[in-house]
């Protein structure tokens, strides 16, 4: 193994984690792993978020702004509690995607074990980590963190980049409709009075 301080010329990182040298063999494995997110990792959990919105719709960077100072209140009083899991992916020492689940209360209703439910939400996966199973990695860690508190369904609202993860992991599309009732602005609030 040569030393950190070594040049080491046309490694590239395949898909599946392993480093390649530039004749072709594999140098070593980097190690992907998904892990519970702490408040420490609040910085990174909120510039994903800011991403995803980013890359979804159209913001000023003001709205964004505002978003990130509730949003970082709103998910560390939640993690706190307990009613908020991060996941964050991690290929070696650096985080490439994250997502979390909420722990959400809903009303009573027939067939539904609970009050409770799990809505996953501000999934985002860095530009070059995108295409290596990531997201699927999140929700399949997410689906067994929420089994494991006696969660009997998860939901969320899937932007048009990852409806197809969702659908592929089981994830049935929904007759949710959504009206604004604030001022109106961009493509989500098209609703007429």
């Amino acid at each position: 193994m040569r030393s950190s301080g070594e040049y080491q010329p046309c490694l590239r990182l395949t898909s599946s984690g392993e480093i390649v040298n530039h004749k072709g063999r594999f140098d070593s494995v980097v190690r992907t792993r998904v892990r519970l997110a702490t408040n420490e990792d609040l910085d990174l959990l909120v510039r994903h978020r800011r991403e995803m919105f980013a890359a979804i719709d159209e913001y000023a960077s003001q709205e964004l702004d505002d978003a990130d100072r509730v949003y970082r209140r709103w998910a560390q009083t939640r993690i706190r509690s307990g009613r908020l899991a991060g996941f964050i992916v991690e290929v070696g020492p650096r985080p490439v995607a994250s997502g979390c689940v909420w722990i959400m209360e809903v009303q009573p209703r027939p067939a539904q074990k609970g009050t409770t439910v799990g809505y996953l939400l501000s999934m985002f996966t860095e530009p070059d980590g995108r295409g290596k199973g990531h997201a699927t990695r999140i929700v399949h860690a997410a689906i067994k963190w929420a089994r494991g508190r006696g969660i009997s369904r998860m939901t969320l609202h899937a932007s048009p980049f990852g409806e197809s993860v969702y659908r592929r992991l089981g994830f049935d599309r929904t007759t949710e409709m959504l009206r604004s009732l604030g001022p109106k602005r961009g493509r989500h609030n098209k609703s007429r009075d």
